[in-house]
């Protein structure tokens, strides 16, 4: 490639980037940013005619900008960028946002940097927190002295939609990428006062109206306007609906479609997202897996439906008879005799149904463990009375087309969910994933041709509750809870709270009601399980949210639980977990029903704890979930994440681990993650986990308390590679060794490893264990012999006394003695080959990071473990 090429030159701080000037090479280093295609698909989606593109991509090719799959010329060849051709679109983009210069004080401001057609490059100051932004179509006014004034009273504005997930930033003062925009500035600052910004994030969009007219010039800031637009869809189609299914702009209003969508979704967790919004007010035939719904009993009238499927050539009258007796024996008491096929035919696919003849009531059909015969028969059921809700329908590949019409055409259709595109349903606005952004975002294709992301709404969430100012008394002790001021409570009050304990144990709906309005503590603590998530909803200004440990998980709404770990304090999130995981691995569809609808972005407390909860437990939760736990839960989790984040850690690392994930891509994931955790408290888990990542990869030193934190904090296996350092900085100080003797930890399980041996930690996989240092063994000897005979030692010193005896052992040559922590914590110092025959029950008889070791045949002998003065000896 040419070295005066623009396309090739390297941006930095002696080069300056310049623009690409043909329209046509720009339209398709843009297009295959989003990925690669063959030459006539490029041609198609960026407006060219096939020997238009065929030649520039030819000319690109020749520069090195693009590359493909197969040799020049091959017909169905896949054309995708180079790394040239990716530097050649970033130094455009650089050379435009330079025109966007002085950058605004006014971080919500935006700027049009580029225009082709509906494809738009814009500049901002700070992250989106919408996929959707305004664009004004004509220049804002000049605002003048007034500072309330945008500019933009008056203008007509376009929507856009961000073809990316997140901007990409660069300082222009150095041509520089930024991970991220810098923080706000003090107002207080000079920097802040002399308006010195220079980070600019950089992200591609498309008008969703491609042949609206934008008339506002490149370069141009502006910000949002001060009136509601128009909505981005048409209002009397798209808006004015009986049933909310999602949100896309806060400035424009929800999305209640009038007309049917078909969604079509594959996957599990989507598919269960969507059904908690579109079964308000409806009549739901789906499978019910991941939601906290059962079934409603099935409608007697389906069995005339069934009987036609189950018996196609029996005439009308026998079917008639057979059904009679069919309804008679399912809803009586009493045995009535039914024709053996019949009742053969019926148990394979009804099973243990149950019926009901109130079928007005009916509002929610489980689809799970029916034949198709009796999926088929539900659906037509719902479909004969035009008075029934509004119809949401799990459609499935083996319905007849003649009941696939009569869905389509249904006055009372909502919503039609389906597992794969089916051309039948091409006629309906169409619902699927979106590409970009995780759940709960989707993509509506309207059948006018437009196409943008959803924000699903969750008609179970609700605004939280706000405790009032006076003080809550606590829990007490009795019930698992430290009770912090008793005084506060009169003597009358702890007479009820008492009565409560000790005459209602299992719970007493009746005595709990009448107790509610006086004595809040004593009905809560007297509600039955199953009644107190209802009263907690009417309580919950009125008691300590530490009484919510008293709440059974399996009683409680889990598209709740967000909504409740908001409210919990850390001492009840920790009960919660527990019992969460549990219900985890008994049954991983649990995971579908506690994922919050809610957009990583604006993750609450309650929805990054429910996200740190999925990702620890990432190993048992079903294969379609993992990649919503990469999408929603990291950025959740990372949003507001907990004190305790060491299992989500290693939950990421699980799912990026050899053969489910590109190992390439986990890099930049723990470098954010790293990032985060740097920002973190000291005492928060990701901010130790950080500071040992910096020690061992970058050489930072780890002041005592840090070395302290690593040691206690950290899973042995983390560490183990620079224990041998931990320790002997440890020993050589006076205080630090009396916290050594304090704080028992498995040294003889971190010390003793294999030289060579892997690092467990995140991050860290290349670095590899140094062996026991022979100074190890001198230094405990001064440290703890002396003691020990002048004083003697704490039982919390057995960690480092047996592994100064284990240290003793190989240095005289001989077999070591019964350790304390384990009887065969010696051995760990010894060649593997002299180990004694022992069997699994002996070796897990003591401390179990030993009995990992010894099961493991993992000895931590090399030939320079026996120090100096032991070999002249």
């Amino acid at each position: 490639m040419p070295n005066d090429t623009p396309e090739a030159q390297k941006h930095g701080s002696d080069t300056t980037p310049r623009k690409i000037r043909s329209m046509h090479r720009r339209r398709l280093l843009n297009r295959l940013t989003e990925g690669g295609g063959t030459v006539s698909v490029l041609a198609r989606e960026v407006g060219l005619r096939v020997p238009h593109a065929s030649a520039e991509l030819r000319r690109m090719r020749n520069d090195g900008l693009v590359a493909s799959d197969l040799s020049a010329g091959s017909r169905g060849a896949r054309i995708h960028l180079t790394e040239s051709g990716w530097e050649s679109v970033r130094d455009d983009e650089l050379a435009r946002a330079t025109e966007a210069l002085p950058l605004p004080d006014d971080t919500s401001m935006c700027c049009l940097l580029a225009r082709d057609g509906p494809n738009l490059l814009l500049g901002v100051m700070e992250p989106t927190d919408s996929p959707l932004l305004l664009i004004p179509d004509r220049p804002p006014s000049p605002v003048g002295d007034d500072s309330s004034s945008t500019g933009s009273d008056g203008v007509p504005w376009s929507w856009a939609v961000l073809r990316e997930r997140n901007p990409r930033w660069f300082d222009l003062s150095s041509m520089e990428v930024k991970p991220a925009p810098p923080p706000s500035s003090d107002p207080e600052s000079i920097a802040a006062y002399a308006g010195e910004r220079t980070v600019i994030g950089i992200i591609r969009a498309r008008l969703l109206d491609s042949e609206r007219p934008v008339a506002i010039a490149p370069g141009q800031w502006f910000g949002t306007p001060s009136f509601r637009p128009a909505p981005p869809l048409p209002e009397s189609s798209y808006h004015r609906g009986q049933w909310v299914l999602g949100a896309c702009h806060e400035l424009s209003p929800h999305v209640r479609p009038k007309d049917p969508i078909a969604a079509v979704m594959e996957e599990r967790l989507p598919r269960t997202m969507l059904l908690r919004t579109a079964r308000a007010n409806s009549l739901v035939i789906a499978d019910l897996g991941g939601l906290d719904a059962e079934g409603d009993a099935y409608p007697l009238s389906a069995l005339d439906f069934w009987i036609e499927r189950a018996h196609p050539r029996l005439t009308d009258a026998e079917r008639r008879k057979r059904v009679q007796a069919l309804r008679d024996r399912v809803s009586a008491t009493r045995r009535v005799r039914t024709d053996d096929s019949t009742w053969r035919r019926f148990r394979r696919d009804w099973g243990e149904s149950v019926f009901t003849d109130d079928e007005d009531a009916i509002r929610i059909l489980d689809l799970r463990g029916l034949g198709g015969s009796s999926g088929e028969a539900l659906v037509r059921w719902a479909l004969n009375d035009e008075e029934r809700p509004p119809m949401v329908l799990e459609v499935s590949d083996d319905l007849p087309d003649d009941l696939v019409s009569s869905i389509i055409s249904h006055s009372n259709l909502r919503l039609a969910l389906l597992e794969r595109d089916t051309p039948a349903f091409a006629s309906l606005d169409r619902l699927v994933a979106d590409p970009l952004r995780p759940l709960p975002w989707l993509q509506l294709s309207t059948r006018g041709g437009r196409i943008l992301p959803i924000r699903l709404m969750d008609p179970m969430q609700t605004p939280m509750f706000i405790a009032l100012d006076d003080p809550a008394p606590s829990p007490w002790a009795s019930l698992g809870i430290e009770l912090d001021e008793p005084a506060e409570l009169d003597e009358g009050h702890l007479s009820v709270i008492n009565s409560a304990i000790s005459q209602h144990p299992n719970g007493s709906e009746e005595w709990a009601n009448q107790m509610e309005a006086r004595y809040p503590i004593a009905a809560w603590i007297a509600s039955p399980p199953r009644t107190r998530w209802p009263r907690w909803q009417r309580l919950r200004d009125r008691l300590s949210s530490e009484w919510l440990v008293l709440m059974d998980l399996d009683n409680l709404p889990l598209e709740r639980l967000s909504e409740v770990a908001e409210e919990a304090p850390d001492s009840v999130l920790a009960e919660f977990s527990s019992k969460l995981t549990l219900k985890f691995r008994e049954d991983s569809e649990t995971a579908l029903r506690a994922r919050p609808a809610t957009d990583p972005k604006d993750a609450s407390r309650g929805a990054a704890w429910v996200a740190t909860q999925l990702l620890s437990n990432a190993p048992w939760l079903p294969e379609h979930m993992h990649a919503d736990l990469l999408r929603w839960s990291l950025e959740a989790w990372l949003s507001h994440p907990p004190l305790h984040s060491l299992q989500a850690l290693e939950g990421v690392a699980w799912l990026y681990s050899s053969g489910r994930n590109d190992d390439a891509s986990f890099r930049p994931i723990l470098e954010g993650i790293r990032s985060r955790g740097r920002e973190m408290p000291k005492g928060h888990d990701l901010n130790t986990w950080a500071r040992l990542v910096d020690r061992v990869l970058e050489g930072s030193e780890l002041d005592l308390e840090e070395l302290e934190r690593t040691a206690s904090v950290l899973p042995t296996g983390w560490w183990a590679p620079i224990s041998p350092e931990i320790l002997v900085i440890l020993l050589r100080e006076e205080e630090s060794t009396d916290w050594l003797i304090l704080n028992p930890l498995p040294w003889c399980a971190a010390v003793l490893r294999p030289v060579g041996e892997e690092c467990q930690a995140p991050g860290l996989r290349s670095y590899t264990h140094p062996g026991c240092d022979p100074e190890i063994h001198s230094l405990l000897i001064r440290r703890l012999r002396g003691r020990r005979e002048r004083e003697g030692l704490p039982d919390s010193a057995a960690p480092l006394l047996d592994l100064m005896e284990a240290l003793d052992a190989i240095n005289e040559g001989r077999a070591p003695r019964p350790g304390r922590t384990h009887p065969l914590s010696g051995w760990l110092a010894q060649p593997v080959e002299k180990w004694p025959k022992f069997s699994a029950s002996v070796a897990l008889d003591g401390d179990a990071e030993i009995a990992e070791r010894l099961l493991l045949r993992s000895s931590g002998y090399h030939t320079g473990i026996v120090s100096s003065t032991s070999i002249s000896g």
